[in-house]
């Protein structure tokens, strides 16, 4: 999803009107907070838990690695058909898929259109040069040369347009739009000017493509007579991508600036992402909140307004709908960013303030929008750049930074070295919580995984 400078209300070169409308007319949230990756921030959206509590805290899941969003925990879904409704998933998955019960439909989805895995062409819609794009379980070659946005809004459409309102519904739509590679259709692209860097160009495109689909499906609800009782939700997963995960010297095109940081860092620019909530049910709308709102919220607070039970599996998130609805003060006061024993790294929000530890030196600055990414970046003045060290534990000895997010969100004051007993009494709260953390579960690729026939497969692992 976009990074924080990479949609219309916080940056006017972007085209996003549809979405911008939306936002505006419904509650800004300007302190929604997901994890640094996608594959994490989808585990904690659809389970209500903090990654490092069900093993998805340290990367993204890749398709030959022998598992998956574990089966101990009842997925937002999973409770949502229980209480009754109709649940549709198109999109992105990126929970594992080499067992089938690991799939979206084995998951609490009565439908699936849209791919397994992390990042696939959107014209050809393959994977590392093996398809991966799925009708349920039928691969769909036929689809090939069809922009995948267009290919998820027509099936978004479809099942709002036949959805038997008797029921009601839970549609599930993570588009891969702007996620790399970076592709766009001519039409959106020559609404940027030419002379535009040219990952940006495309990239900015692709956030138009999204907004037009976005707009189309909104459309579809008011078509079908559902608007009226609908809770739109739009979320980005992580920050912006600035730099190419392939190539350190090229650019993915996104943008979080003034934010410091970038996808994949416990940065403010790698965790706070555009959100919005848009319902004709709000009680006050047409404002900005800064309430405080993490990524694992969504489960309970969805469950609230379906009625449905959220009783079972213990939930990291918090009913926000008060806070969404009526602006009342938010259900949190503490945040995990993460905690990654691997890298390892960790942060944590208490109140204002903000506590890194461990290694966090990777696109730790700020990356203005550039004409040529990445030739410079606004730098950390060295001053910035030195932390006190503490000991976090049995997880040793690492740099800390402390910063009040509230006054300085872009991160450029450490506090560390003013607030020590801050700093000592955040990093005890840490250790706290590192003796919850179930060991990262990322595996070596099986090969056993391999695609057959030029497709990725699944039945290969025994899921757990």
């Amino acid at each position: 999803m976009p990074g924080y400078n990479d949609v219309s209300w916080h940056n006017p070169d972007i085209l996003s009107p549809t979405l911008e409308a939306l936002a505006r007319e419904g509650v800004i949230l300007e302190q929604n907070y997901a994890q640094p990756l996608c594959t994490p921030s989808r585990s904690a959206l659809l389970s209500g838990r903090y990654p490092f509590h069900v093993g998805r805290q340290d990367d993204v899941l890749r398709p030959h690695m022998p598992t998956g969003l574990t089966l101990n925990v009842t997925l937002l879904p999973e409770r949502l058909r229980s209480a009754g409704y109709s649940t549709h998933m198109v999109g992105k998955w990126h929970q594992g898929n080499c067992a089938p019960e690991y799939l979206p439909h084995h998951r609490g989805f009565d439908t699936f259109l849209g791919f397994w895995c992390g990042q696939v062409d959107h014209y050809n819609h393959s994977v590392q040069g093996a398809l991966d794009f799925w009708d349920g379980d039928r691969a769909l070659p036929e689809l090939e040369g069809v922009y995948a946005t267009s290919v998820f809004t027509d099936r978004a459409e479809s099942i709002i347009k036949e959805h038997d309102a008797s029921r009601p519904l839970f549609l599930y739509l993570p588009f891969q739009n702007p996620h790399a590679p970076l592709e766009a259709p001519a039409e959106y692209e020559e609404l940027y000017p030419a002379t535009m860097n040219a990952a940006r160009r495309t990239y900015s495109a692709m956030v138009t493509a999204l907004d037009d689909s976005v707009g189309r499906v909104v459309q579809a609800l008011k078509d079908a007579g559902l608007y009226s009782n609908s809770v739109i939700l739009f979320v980005g997963d992580n920050g912006g991508s600035v730099f190419s995960y392939t190539d350190s010297k090229a650019s993915d095109g996104g943008n979080n600036y003034p934010l410091r940081g970038e996808k994949g860092t416990l940065w403010e620019g790698g965790t706070r992402t555009p959100a919005f909530v848009h319902s004709p049910l709000l009680e006050r709308a047409g404002y900005v909140s800064h309430e405080l709102i993490h990524i694992t919220d969504w489960m309970p607070t969805l469950l609230r307004l379906a009625g449905a039970s959220a009783d079972g599996d213990p939930l990291d998130g918090f009913d926000q709908w008060p806070m969404l609805s009526a602006g009342q003060p938010s259900a949190r006061t503490e945040m995990v960013y993460n905690i990654d024993e691997k890298l390892p790294n960790a942060a944590l929000r208490i109140g204002d303030m903000k506590l890194l530890w461990g290694d966090n030196s990777g696109s730790s600055d700020w990356y203005p929008v550039l004409e040529a990414l990445p030739n410079s970046s606004d730098r950390a003045p060295a001053s910035a750049r030195r932390s006190v060290r503490s000991s976090l534990g049995s997880l040793g000895d690492y740099p800390v930074y402390l910063f009040n997010v509230t006054a300085d969100p872009t991160e450029r004051l450490d506090l560390s070295s003013l607030m020590p007993e801050t700093v000592q009494a955040m990093l005890e709260r840490l250790l706290e919580l590192s003796k919850e953390l179930v060991p990262a579960d990322v595996p070596f690729p099986d090969p056993r995984g391999h695609p057959v026939d030029g497709v990725w497969t699944t039945g290969w692992c025994e899921p757990y």
